[in-house]
């Protein structure tokens, strides 16, 4: 048997090398009508009001929200991330609101794109005391777990958020 010390953060970035796969999968080519487009059971989008860019927000999580549409996948890929760079790693003072909305699909990709690359830079840097203690799981979790599982949970949105793009985007080109 082959002992590592590092066991622990091999496994997470290997869940994420797979989840970034994904997401890269279907943002590759995603075109800014698809970026844009929403099925007529789509209640998860981002819109302009008075010149500015907005996303819902749903209140509750139940099935009769209906599905998003791919540019309020991304934005919300961007607030749960953001949010943990911030108040695990930052001042922790960001909020929902201050979360950019982009309007371009390829502002958004050049900013999921800089996520990826922070978030790999401080998976690089964490010890396995940092893994395993809870000094940096402020957000979702507020310190009620370690920062192994808010980085797995990381992984699993950001697979889950990516499986969400591929389904609208066959939704959409279904309806061509």
């Amino acid at each position: 048997m082959i002992e590592s010390n590092n066991v622990l953060i091999d496994n997470i970035k290997f869940q994420f090398g797979i989840s970034k796969q994904l997401l890269d999968y279907h943002l590759s080519t995603l075109s800014q009508e698809e970026y844009l487009w929403r099925s007529p059971n789509c209640r998860l989008y981002i819109q302009e009001i008075d010149g500015k860019w907005y996303a819902n927000f749903p209140e509750n999580e139940t099935y009769d929200i209906g599905t998003p549409g791919i540019a309020w996948i991304l934005w919300h890929i961007t607030f749960w991330w953001e949010m943990v760079l911030n108040h695990s790693f930052g001042d922790g003072t960001l909020t929902k609101e201050q979360i950019n909305v982009y309007k371009d699909v390829e502002a958004v990709k050049l900013n999921i794109y800089f996520l990826v690359e922070r978030w790999e830079k401080i998976l690089n840097r964490l010890t396995e005391e940092e893994l395993y203690s809870k000094r940096y799981s402020k957000f979702p979790f507020n310190k009620e777990v370690e920062f192994h599982k808010v980085a797995s949970w990381l992984n699993f949105e950001l697979m889950k958020n990516a499986s969400e793009i591929g389904y609208v985007r066959f939704e959409y080109a279904s309806n061509l």
